[in-house]
């Protein structure tokens, strides 16, 4: 059926190098330290062994469920991508693909980030709702990743932290 994908992008810069950017997005457990818990996120836990690359599996908790998910892309200092699955009695409901690409800016790094949310059987008639889930927690994300590691830059330089 067609019309069952969401699709999400920003462009954000961050002023901190893309290695350490990268660090920040590749440590699955560590995303509870950073992400505030307003939005659906509970925490992720790893079901492979460590270090995280391409093929590391791991869980999402979120109010909505739990999501099994997958590193599809493990290009340090680059790219980093996912996949991860929801499910309801067996069935997936719900495929998610987030990704981000880092160019590196001079100290800083631009974060091009990008999430599609596949839609399968009953779950599409939620689209709409869908949408407006993914853009919120994906912008999220990404305030909170800014956030998170610009903090320090303000520490060092005498400025107010970010809110």
């Amino acid at each position: 059926m067609a019309g069952s994908v969401v699709r999400f992008e920003s462009r954000t810069v961050i002023r901190r190098p893309a290695s350490e950017v990268f660090e920040r997005l590749a440590d699955l457990p560590g995303y509870r330290r950073w992400m505030r818990r307003d939005g659906v996120f509970g925490g992720t836990e790893l079901t492979s062994p460590t270090p995280v690359r391409t093929g590391t599996t791991y869980v999402d908790r979120t109010r909505m469920g739990r999501f099994v998910g997958e590193v599809t892309e493990h290009v340090p200092s680059t790219r980093l991508a996912f996949s991860e699955t929801f499910s309801l009695f067996g069935r997936p409901l719900t495929q998610a693909r987030p990704g981000y690409l880092l160019e590196p800016d001079g100290d800083s790094t631009v974060v091009n980030h990008t999430a599609e949310a596949e839609l399968y059987g009953p779950a599409r008639i939620f689209k709409p709702i869908v949408a407006r889930i993914v853009t919120r927690e994906r912008s999220h994300t990404v305030d909170a990743l800014k956030r998170s590691l610009e903090r320090a830059v303000d520490a060092v330089d005498g400025t107010d932290a970010a809110p």
